[in-house]
């Protein structure tokens, strides 16, 4: 039998991450995300710089810049780099975001990771908490996109990349976060949003469907509120002033 490396499996499968994978992204998709969910939760750009950890292609780096933010990202793939680098996105570098955060020790305003928090083993995770958290300013936030795991149809994003490690829930990510000392946990369901007549046909079907998953929570639970059921969700975590 042979044993294989969690880092040898990595290199492997993040080598080519977007060919075998991730594909080049979706602008508009990228687009919908940040506005509805990170730009309400930033700061006014003048209050400090912001890092994208595992930013892949680097499209909300882009999104960020072009509103004014001064924006770093960083990925481990570097396939995903240079997809950043031929699009014109210039602030994305191939590298480790654990030691790009060690560098920066109370002076980030924001630091968001969309997608890549599930790509850690356990201990990364909370490791990644503890890490961001000393790297942010006072009042700074982190701000993620995480698989839920309380979703009925999480596992079609869970098992729908073999370097997925964690799953994630509203009640877990508050208890990382604790852990960690942040002050302050808001989860943002990721939703269907309208933006145009098909997406408003199925923000209204969405609607009806997550009432019902949710309804059937709250009668097995007692608790009415704070069921989650969309695939991913968005938290946004503070730290004290």
């Amino acid at each position: 039998m042979t044993t294989v490396g969690l880092s040898s499996l990595r290199d492997r499968l993040y080598a080519r991450y977007a060919s075998q994978h991730a594909g080049r992204g979706n602008k508009d998709a990228v687009t919908l995300v940040y506005r509805r969910g990170i730009r309400p939760a930033l700061s006014a750009p003048e209050v400090g710089p912001i890092i994208d950890i595992g930013c892949g292609s680097g499209e909300l780096v882009r999104q960020m810049t072009l509103d004014g933010y001064d924006v770093t990202g960083v990925d481990i793939s570097p396939e995903q780099v240079e997809i950043a680098r031929a699009a014109g996105i210039e602030r994305v570098f191939e590298g480790n975001y654990v030691q790009l955060l060690a560098k920066h020790p109370g002076s980030i305003a924001a630091i968001t990771a969309t997608d890549l928090l599930e790509h850690l083993a356990k201990e990364e995770v909370l490791q990644t908490f503890d890490q961001v958290a000393r790297a942010l300013l006072p009042g700074g936030t982190f701000i993620a996109r995480v698989p839920n795991a309380g979703s009925p149809f999480g596992g079609h994003i869970q098992y729908g990349d073999f370097t997925h490690e964690s799953f994630f829930t509203p009640r877990s990510v508050r208890q990382l976060a604790i852990a960690a000392g942040f002050e302050a946990v808001r989860v943002v369901p990721c939703a269907p949003a309208a933006h145009g007549l098909v997406s408003l046909v199925r923000v209204a079907l969405w609607r009806a469907i997550s009432g019902f998953y949710k309804a059937a929570l709250a009668v097995e639970t007692g608790s009415v509120r704070g069921h989650v059921v969309t695939q991913n969700f968005i938290f946004v975590a503070s730290v004290g002033e």
